[in-house]
Parts: structure tokens; C-alpha cells; sequence
């Protein structure tokens, strides 16, 4: 018996007509009827009564449907482990705009070194996905998620630190005291941003200072900091990459936790959990530096 009777079997069931179950698998209307054929010529039963309405199923057809159906169960579940176990198709991670362009984008071809088949797409921004409504398939979060139905993993902190310009340490002076900081400029979080544990230790620190600028995006205030605006609070990877300097200040300004966060239901698929070793890899790194 070949199981490609079956699958037209069960169409010609669904659709009630020979016409119908052609749609249905995107055939012609006289391959749907040769298997038909076959398939009752194998099992040496008259499975459809065939009238000018379409297709009714006979006792001996009837028979043998709920075992067709069986069937067909064990082979979508046959091909969904094989789906399940191959490392290909695409996976979507959503991610800060920092980690995104400057960590996870980089990195990219290594992934694609380790495993051709596998596409991502990227999602940078300061919003969180929503995982649990298939906005993305993987996330990288600065903070615990709460919700029940997702999987998180803390890779680690990611280091910050105080930084400013060349040209604006030449203009300005460096800082050696907390108390000389009232004397100069700021570039501070924006208002979703400011219960942050990095924005209010900097409100606090820059206490008497002025704010030249306050934004939710991290480009904005790292693109204002290389012009010589002000200081500002950085990742250490972003400020380094961008060429500043930290204040000769020790700061103690609160590491922000790094976190992988995925949907329960597909964190054991081979592809995600390829994405999610790569993505440990690299972050790790980070929280290192």
C-alpha cells in the first residue's frame, strides 16, 4: 500500500468530490482518481459510491477511515521530528539596538559557518518582543521576564561605565572627583527609560550638571557622546568600540543582567536551541568585558 493513497483517499473524503480533492492537493482531477483506484484495487474493497453529486463514502470505505486518519497523525509527526531535530529554516531574535548591530550582527557569519541551512532575522529595539504572541522566536532582554509561559537563561551582566570624547575632556577637563562632576554636561535616558537602575544612579551622580540631551535610544546618546556633547553611561563594548574614555572616576554603576528568553513550546527545537548556544557564546563575552 502506498501511503500516497491515503493522503488522496482522505481528500477525496474531505472534499466529497474528485474535483474538490484535486484543489485540495493542488493536482489534476484524474490523478486523484487513479489513486483512488489503486488504492481499492490493494485492498480489494469499493471504497467510494460515485454519483454525479460527488463522492459518498461506502461501509468498507468507512471502515477504514479512522485508520487513514491514524495514518496520517503518525506521518505529520514523523515529519515534525524531522523537523524538530534538522538545523535549518529561520529563527527571529529580538534584541537591544546595541546587542543587535554591534554583538549579534557581527557574529552572524560564524552562525552561518556552523550551520548553512539556518536563516535569522533580526528585530533591534528597545521595545520588548512579545514571545508568547510570535513576535519573535528568540529574545535578549536586560531583565527577567515574568511571565509563565517563557524559558530564560541569565548569561551574565553587561559592564557599564561613564564615558566622553576626547575633544570633550580637552574642552572640559577630566573629572578626578564625583563632586567636579556638577561641572559638566550630560547626555541622559529618556522618559520610558529613566527608572533604570543606570539612569537614576546618573541622575543622581550629575546632580547640579546640566543635560544637554536625554533619549530612549542608545545610538543617539553613543552618537552625541563621539561629537563631544557630554558624558554619558555606556556599555563598555559600545564605548570602547566608539574610541571614548571613561572618566578617571571608579563609578559603581549597576551591571545590567543579560537574559535568553524563549516560548516554552519551541526551546527544544534543534534550530532554536542552535541560536541559543550561539547567542550564550557571544553574550557571554560580553558580560565578561
Amino acid at each position: 500500500m502506498d501511503w500516497n493513497d491515503i493522503r488522496y483517499f482522505l481528500a477525496a473524503v474531505r472534499g466529497g468530490s474528485l474535483t474538490a480533492a484535486s484543489r485540495l492537493l493542488s493536482c489534476h482531477q484524474p490523478t486523484v482518481g487513479r489513486r483512488i483506484d489503486a488504492l481499492e484495487q490493494s485492498l480489494g474493497v469499493r471504497l467510494f459510491h460515485r454519483h454525479a453529486q460527488g463522492l459518498t463514502l461506502t461501509d468498507e470505505g468507512r471502515g477504514i477511515l479512522g485508520a487513514a486518519e491514524s495514518m496520517e497523525d503518525a506521518a505529520r509527526g514523523l515529519r515534525r521530528s524531522g523537523e524538530e531535530n534538522e538545523i535549518r529554516g529561520n529563527v527571529s531574535i529580538a534584541s537591544p539596538e546595541g546587542l543587535a548591530i554591534h554583538v549579534i550582527a557581527p557574529g552572524l557569519l560564524k552562525l552561518h559557518e556552523d550551520f548553512p541551512l539556518l536563516d535569522v532575522t533580526l528585530l533591534p529595539s528597545s521595545a520588548s518582543a512579545d514571545l508568547i504572541h510570535g513576535e519573535a522566536d528568540v529574545a535578549v532582554r536586560l531583565f527577567r521576564p515574568v511571565e509563565g509561559d517563557l524559558a530564560a537563561r541569565k548569561i551574565g551582566g553587561m559592564g557599564l561605565g561613564l564615558y566622553g570624547a576626547r575633544t570633550y575632556f580637552e574642552s572640559l577637563g577630566m573629572p578626578h572627583e564625583m563632586m567636579e562632576l556638577r561641572q559638566h554636561r550630560f547626555i541622559g535616558y529618556g522618559a520610558r527609560l529613566r527608572h533604570v537602575d543606570e539612569s537614576r544612579w546618573l541622575d543622581e551622580a550629575a546632580t547640579g550638571g546640566r543635560f544637554l540631551l536625554r533619549s530612549d535610544d542608545t545610538h543617539a546618546r553613543l552618537a552625541a557622546a563621539v561629537a563631544g556633547l557630554g558624558l554619558t553611561v555606556l556599555p563598555h563594548f559600545l564605548a570602547r568600540g566608539a574610541r571614548l574614555r571613561p572618566i578617571a572616576i571608579s563609578v559603581a554603576i549597576p551591571p545590567r543582567p543579560i537574559w535568553l528568553v524563549v516560548h516554552r513550546d519551541i526551546r527544544n527545537l534543534a534550530r532554536i536551541r542552535a541560536v541559543l548556544d550561539w547567542l550564550d557564546g557571544m553574550l557571554k563575552e560580553i558580560s565578561r568585558n
